[in-house]
């Protein structure tokens, strides 16, 4: 059977690219992954399934989306205004039907759009990783709206769409956006499954949305589990995991054969980088009082905040372009690892670190603490002021002193969702969570 993977983020700097590379790899235990559809795709700056209706000839649409980046600078804003202003835009839109038409209508002009169609219209099934990405927030995402869209497609193919490895949630700074949230519902109903990688998702699926569809099965990054159980596989020295000379001075200050603690960025701290500088500052102050190494990790390129801070403490950071295996086993064999970001939390829990969950948008990071069976749910603010520091570095010191009993309780935790996990090729292939 025939699959087309949409969501593929194994090109993406962020190190969420270890989950696609996790769920293609599952995925391929069942199906033949037909083509896919890149996470690129989903934000408008990176993606050639943009703009339609330009005036600016398909074959220079970079030209056209470079422009569009340098918008708020003249000439640039200028361009873009005249294009506007005779119909260029985006083909999504909050309605997804209308996404669908434009995608119909324009396809044969603009190859990126075409090769969807094509690579739907091909495949038996359609699987779309929703990971993160479906946040009924105001204004919409257009990473929420672009998912909507590939379901009306293949809905309109009368293809089975599969919505896994995905949470689902309201927007906890702007609120909940009831017309995306009203999309949402409509075509998650029509999927053949939709398939929640948390407790908290499955619940808002069947209170808020009434899915009948709709169950819970733990991130793919969890069938990484044999990757790092009981295997060693550091570098000699953090140099060797670098994909760049240039980057070596930010490494040379850790030796990974010692003991280490890692602390990473997070999407909110990124969203304000100024004002996560100086807090992170702070917190890296106080964790370096524990007597350990410190490790940066530079989760997605947002987090350049954290390069700031690598230099003036003058400490190590392995940035995002790192090979993610070598990520993976960083984090994996930390005494301790505090972040904001999801899937580098997962590859720490898969060699039994310890985490200390930072807030995101949603309610990603404190779900994870359940979904790995922590003793107590606390996340702490994505900007922790002097007092939660101070909780922070309590609770560290807590879970040092509990050492590899601790480890072993959360190793197992993560043994426990890997075997749920591997569950998943079997249930697509069955068509029915019944």
């Amino acid at each position: 059977m025939k699959a087309l993977f949409v969501g593929d983020n194994r090109i993406s700097p962020n190190w969420g690219r270890a989950a696609s590379i996790a769920l293609r790899e599952l995925l391929e235990m069942k199906f033949e992954i037909l083509g896919t559809v890149g996470g690129e795709n989903f934000v408008l700056s990176s993606s050639d399934a943009g703009f339609v209706g330009t005036l600016t000839p398909v074959r220079y649409y970079h030209f056209f989306r470079r422009a569009w980046e340098r918008r708020n600078r003249r000439p640039w804003g200028w361009y873009i205004k005249l294009e506007t202003l005779f119909g260029a835009h985006d083909f999504i839109s909050e309605d997804p039907a209308e996404s669908l038409n434009s995608l119909l209508v324009h396809r044969e002009r603009y190859p990126a759009l075409n090769r969807i169609y094509a690579q739907a219209a091909a495949a038996d099934i359609i699987v779309i990783d929703g990971d993160g990405d479906i946040v009924f927030s105001n204004p919409s995402r257009r990473q929420t709206l672009f998912i909507l869209a590939m379901i009306e497609l293949g809905l309109h193919l009368k293809k089975p769409v599969y919505l896994v490895n995905t949470m689902v949630s309201d927007c906890p700074t702007s609120g909940r956006n009831d017309g995306t949230m009203k999309a949402a519902k409509r075509l998650f109903d029509q999927c053949r499954m939709v398939i929640l990688r948390d407790s908290e998702s499955l619940a808002y699926a069947k209170s808020e949305m009434s899915l009948a569809n709709a169950t819970y099965i733990p991130d793919s990054l969890f069938a990484w589990t044999a990757r790092v159980d009981g295997k060693d596989i550091l570098p000699p020295k953090l140099d060797d995991l670098l994909q760049f000379p240039e980057n070596a001075r930010l490494a040379a200050k850790l030796d990974p054969s010692r003991p280490y603690l890692c602390i990473g960025g997070g999407a909110l701290a990124a969203s304000e980088p100024d004002r996560a500088r100086r807090s992170y500052a702070k917190l890296v102050d106080a964790i370096r009082q524990l007597g350990y190494g410190i490790l940066l990790t530079e989760n997605d390129t947002p987090d350049s905040f954290l390069r700031a801070i690598a230099e003036e403490k003058e400490i190590a950071l392995v940035p995002a372009n790192a090979p993610i295996l070598m990520c993976t086993s960083l984090l994996a064999h930390a005494r301790l690892f505090l972040s904001g970001r999801y899937h580098p939390s997962i590859m720490a829990s898969l060699g039994g670190t310890p985490c200390i969950f930072l807030g995101s948008h949603a309610h990603k990071m404190g779900s994870l603490s359940d979904v790995l069976d922590y003793e107590m749910r606390k996340e702490f603010s994505a900007f922790p002021d002097d007092a939660e520091i101070e909780q922070i570095v309590s609770l560290a010191l807590n879970y040092l002193q509990r050492g590899d009993s601790l480890r072993s309780r959360i190793r197992a935790a993560a043994a426990a969702r890997c075997s749920e996990v591997m569950c998943l090729p079997q249930l697509i292939a069955n068509g029915s969570i019944h």
